[in-house]
């Protein structure tokens, strides 16, 4: 898998088959946000009368040594970012195929085979359905399955109601250590300190990953309660190595531990080039604490004002929206609530790209005009050439070429296809890139007439895919100069 974006934000703390061509094309975006190329022969998408394959029915890779070469098998199982959407789609008839393939792992490969699929797991967004299956497979006894479900569960799913069964002895310390790092800007409360968080955090720091050992301190300390300070400071008295004991005090920078912010500072004697150091020695104004906090919400009559308006443009969904749970009144927030709209950013930051689960994430604004439909993303051997996508629809095999970018999506080669697959369903739904101003990208899809009015009333501003790609090349590219020169500084 390729790791660009991650290494940097490490450093800083993705009725006759037609022939495609292989050269990219070369495309401008109207007013419309509509993609016209100049060679048209270039953007053809294939389509020829087929099955699915029998391979989607298949049990899912009962074995480590055919779950790590999953990738390469396109005979014996179902394609992985399929299968892995499915699982995380809380989807029973995939939950269910998990767990028979979990029966079966030979004896001595359980832990392996559960860890990889943690692995898989763990960068995933789940579904709410996904956090209702899991639950019940939380409070059963220990499994190959639930060792595997359990940190995404603790990560996404897990409330106060689910604590006792967090942290069991028998959860994988992953698990423990996700509960306790859940995101919750929202403003719910974090889990009263356990023992449990002390021995996963310490199996954390005399493990061989130095990243988790960095990780698991940052959850204690970030925690801001006594017995978490002082868990952190035990655990880091421990460590004999002083190259991982600096690494973990770090944390203590994000805490409230006199004691830990000592060491930290000594640490940083050792580690004047590390980002942490670094924001030590800036000053911190008291403006800069208060926009930590984010923007003031919308007034609640400014966001029904809103959902009053796209709903009568045809965007009918938006009408099932809380507006108190929503924080803007902008326009392409309320899409987003609603399931217009999808933010994502165009770096994947990892090989293959998975253009397939982004055809899933996107037909699904339009549904169900896209029901039933099956992705699935052919990835270019050895990284080397174009990538093929395919849609199995309808009885119909439906496939185009999305040039190779690196760790970046060929968004132009998916909307390609899902617009002919609008077109062959002879639908009114259309889709619609917008323009955001760095590398992530917002797709809105919808009832055609309730996009282009929006996009006259100026609710809506189109983007160029390609643009983003850019911004982010550009900006990487920015860091990684600065980055060597402060390694030529420091020689």
């Amino acid at each position: 898998m390729r790791s660009t974006s991650r290494l940097l934000l490490a450093l800083l703390l993705t009725p006759g088959l037609s022939a495609c061509q292989p050269a990219a094309p070369e495309a401008a975006h109207d007013d419309t946000g509509r993609i016209a190329f100049a060679d048209a022969a270039a953007t053809r998408v294939g389509s020829e009368r087929a099955p699915l394959p029998a391979r989607y029915a298949a049990a899912l890779p009962e074995t480590v040594a055919d779950l790590e070469h999953w990738w390469d098998d396109r005979e014996r199982f179902p394609p992985p970012s399929h299968a892995i959407d499915g699982v995380v789609s809380g989807d029973a008839g995939w939950i269910g195929r998990l767990r028979r393939s979990a029966e079966r792992v030979p004896a001595g490969e359980t832990q392996r085979w559960a860890a990889i699929w943690q692995a898989r797991l763990e960068y995933r967004e789940v579904r709410p359905a996904f956090c209702a299956s899991t639950r019940a497979i939380a409070a059963e006894p220990d499994s190959t399955l639930r060792r595997a479900l359990m940190p995404a569960f603790a990560k996404h799913c897990a409330g106060p109601e689910d604590a006792a069964a967090v942290l069991r002895n028998d959860t994988p310390d992953a698990a423990v250590l996700d509960y306790y790092s859940q995101d919750r800007s929202n403003g719910g409360p974090r889990p009263a300190f356990a023992p449990r968080l002390a021995r996963a955090a310490r199996n954390v720091f005399h493990g061989d990953d130095e990243q988790a050992a960095r990780r698991a301190a940052f959850v204690l300390a970030e925690l801001h309660q006594p017995e978490a300070n002082a868990t952190l400071l035990t655990l880091h008295g421990e460590i004999r190595d002083q190259e991982r004991a600096d690494q973990i005090a770090m944390a203590f920078l994000r805490s409230d531990s006199g004691s830990g912010r000592v060491q930290a500072q000594l640490a940083c004697t050792r580690r004047a080039q590390d980002p942490m150091c670094e924001e030590l020695r800036k000053p911190q104004p008291a403006a800069a604490a208060q926009s930590q906090q984010g923007p003031d919400r919308a007034p609640p009559a400014k966001v029904r004002a809103r959902i009053e308006q796209l709903q009568n443009l045809g965007f009918a969904r938006v009408g099932d929206i809380d507006p108190s749970k929503l924080e803007s009144a902008d326009a392409v927030a309320v899409l987003q609530a609603a399931g217009y709209a999808h933010w994502f950013d165009v770096e994947t930051g990892e090989f293959p790209n998975q253009h397939d689960s982004l055809l899933r994430e996107l037909a699904e604004l339009v549904r169900p005009a896209l029901d039933g439909v099956v992705f699935e993303e052919v990835a270019p051997k050895d990284d080397d050439g174009p990538y093929q996508l395919f849609a199995y629809a309808d009885g119909m095999r439906y496939r185009t070429q999305a040039e190779n970018h690196g760790d970046w999506y060929d968004v132009d080669a998916v909307l390609r296809l899902l617009d002919t697959l609008l077109q062959a369903r002879k639908s009114s739904d259309r889709y619609l890139a917008l323009d955001t101003g760095d590398q992530s990208l917002v797709v809105v899809g919808g009832p055609r007439a309730a996009i282009d009015a929006a996009l006259r009333q100026k609710l809506l501003k189109p983007g160029d895919p390609a643009e983003a790609e850019r911004a982010g090349k550009a900006f990487e590219s920015e860091v990684l100069d600065k980055l060597r020169a402060q390694g030529e500084a420091a020689k």
